[in-house]
């Protein structure tokens, strides 16, 4: 029953059983939060296209936010790997409480002013009236949420740099369950509910993630699980709140970028028709399948790499990298050549009425299938990068890869080689490629390699001794 152990030791022992032992929990959660989206625009779909248009030009807004908030949190998860690493579980403790307390308040901040300018940053993407008036009470009340959703970040970035993955995906089923169960009530007024139509999926979405919030930031400040945070700490420093923007703001716009990416590429496909952005969604959402255990691989990873470096590990720290890009590469790989030879059947399943969007997705799924390895190589080793504090790697990789590849290559290869539309896939399976060439290149010159713990402390009061170690 070793894989359900809650916190394996992670600088010692076999590596790829402790990587493994990580990822499949985060790997789960990533499958219920996309669980998560779809119950949404299930339910919303029976109240009208409208409905489901409100909470897709929502979308765009909802993520530059969460990248923020998200981007922000990966700071302290790997300041905490590092501290945990090297068993300075005061310092773990302290860094805890300041992000809490740093990443709380910008999230009460960005909630007042989501609110108060709400209608203007609809207005700027030019919705219908009707829709416009839905994406609005479904963005309001969303803000509202926005501390309650930052505060499962906070909780699930913390542990997971502690080297527990398993409780956050309890949290995050137990969030999930209640969302698809209040969704019905709160949107058509089941039973004593008022009906509130859209608004409804964003207050199960507010109650849902604050009920999971309160119970992690409760377990955080009980120290339930190891990590303890403390109120007397909670007041952001601001030598360490330098540490936290420092490593955080690059990854916020790596997550930014990475919206910015799909927009552009959903925009020049569509110059293409409806057939052809029809076979992208397709592709594209069967590519994220094939992301999903690399995702999981990446963010274990982040972890790991942040322990072993905290704990003076380098080789191990090293190792671990080279270990999860490698069962990135052959799972995702066998993936891809499984996508390959079944294109046409997965084409059929999600487009059977429609056989020129059919042969396209078929097209498209072929060319792409055989990067899918390399995409999962550049995930891991991102991943990697992250917890060795060096963010501004992983964005830069997001860059080139996305904005400086994908999308110039998109346009150039569609307008003007004889390539055609078949240009659009071959931008998306070069970009991933190059991406995983250079980010492993770029990981063996090893240079990459930081510790972020400090020998300089805070007043903390007295240290944490060996035997009072966290369980």
């Amino acid at each position: 029953m070793r894989f359900l152990r809650t916190k394996p030791n992670l600088v010692e022992g076999p590596i790829v059983p402790g990587l493994l032992i990580l990822a499949w929990p985060i790997i789960v959660s990533n499958l219920l939060q996309n669980l998560y989206n779809l119950a949404d625009t299930f339910w919303l779909g029976r109240v009208g296209e409208h409905a489901v248009a409100a909470i897709s030009i929502s979308f765009p807004i909802i993520f530059l936010f969460i990248a923020f908030g998200a981007g922000l949190t990966i700071a302290g998860t790997a300041l905490v790997a590092h501290n945990t690493g090297a068993r300075n579980y005061d310092m773990v403790n302290y860094i805890a409480s300041q992000t809490l307390g740093f990443v709380g308040i910008l999230a009460i901040i960005l909630s007042i002013l989501g609110y108060i300018y709400c209608d203007r940053i609809v207005a700027l993407l030019g919705p219908e009236p009707h829709v416009f008036e839905d994406a609005v009470l479904y963005l309001r009340t969303w803000f509202v949420g926005i501390p309650f959703v930052f505060g499962f970040f906070i909780f699930q970035a913390l542990i997971k740099g502690y080297g527990d993955t398993i409780n956050p995906m309890k949290l995050m089923l137990a969030s999930t369950v209640l969302n698809i169960v209040l969704d019905p009530f709160l949107i058509f007024g089941w039973g004593f509910f008022p009906e509130f139509g859209v608004q409804g999926a964003a207050i199960a979405t507010v109650v849902s993630r604050g009920a999971a919030s309160i119970f992690g930031i409760g377990f955080l400040f009980a120290g339930t699980f190891g990590l303890k945070v403390s109120v007397s700490q909670l007041m952001p420093r601001l030598d360490t709140i330098k540490r936290l923007v420092g490593i955080g703001l690059p990854a916020a716009a790596e997550m930014s970028m990475k919206s910015v990416g799909i927009i552009l590429m959903t925009a020049i496909v569509a110059g293409f028709g409806t057939s052809t952005l029809a076979a992208f969604g397709v592709g594209s959402r069967l590519a994220m399948v094939a992301f999903l255990p690399s995702m999981g691989l990446a963010q274990s990873a982040t972890t790991m790499v942040g322990q072993n470096l905290g704990a003076k590990q380098d080789d191990r720290a090293e190792r671990t990298g080279y270990a999860g890009a490698a069962i990135a590469f052959g799972v995702l790989a066998a993936f891809g050549v499984g996508t390959y030879f079944f294109a046409d059947l997965l084409a059929g399943l999600f487009l059977p009425a429609d056989p020129a969007a059919r042969a396209l997705t078929t097209q498209y799924i072929m060319v792409i299938s055989f990067s899918f390895g390399f995409l999962g190589v550049l995930n891991v080793l991102s991943g990697a990068f992250r917890g060795a504090g060096k963010t501004v790697l992983a964005m830069l990789f997001a860059f080139i890869s996305l904005l400086l590849l994908r999308v110039p290559l998109a346009y150039v290869l569609s307008n003007h080689t004889p390539l055609g539309v078949n240009g659009l896939w071959w931008s998306v399976a070069i970009s991933n490629v190059v991406g995983g060439v250079l980010s492993f290149l770029w990981y063996i010159r090893g240079s990459w390699k930081q510790r972020l713990v400090t020998e300089e402390r805070p007043n903390l009061g007295p240290s944490v001794k060996m035997e009072d170690r966290p369980r």
